[in-house]
Parts: C-alpha cells; structure tokens; sequence
C-alpha cells in the first residue's frame, strides 16, 4: 500500500467517523425527549463506532447515557404506579 492509498482510507474513516458522531448527537438529543432508552443506548454505540474512527464523540456518549437513564427513570415511575 502506498502512502497515498493509505491518506486516502484515512480521511475516508475520518469522514465516517465524523459522520457517525453527527448521528450519535442526534440520536442523543431525540432519547432526550422521547424512547430514552432505545435512542440512548443508538447514541453510545454510534458514539463508540465514531470513536473507533479516531473522532472524539463525548458528547454523543454523554447524550447517550442521559437519554438511557431518563427513559429508565421514565419507565419506573409511569410503571411503578400501576
């Protein structure tokens, strides 16, 4: 492989990563507000894919776990009252 070849797959995954980051955010804002735990838990592993890419995505993860935990919080007290 040259070292043209391997810039090109480099900002190739770059651009996936960045890509994956974009839609980690997304997907953490949406668990925000509505299915936390399904979103939530799409945003940490879109975070962790983008990461794996060589892009920091904290806010992806962090989005991410809150969305999860406010949709377990959610779901207990809307089935803790039945």
């Amino acid at each position: 492989m040259t070292a043209d070849s391997q810039q090109v797959l480099s900002s190739q995954d770059h651009a996936l990563g960045l890509k994956y980051r974009r839609n980690s955010i997304i997907f953490g804002v949406i668990g925000l507000f509505v299915f936390g735990v399904a979103f939530g838990l799409f945003a940490f592993i879109t975070a962790r894919k983008a990461e794996g890419q060589g892009v920091k995505a904290t806010a992806g993860k962090v989005l991410g776990v809150l969305g999860f935990i406010g949709g377990i919080i959610v779901m207990t007290i809307l089935f803790k009252n039945r």
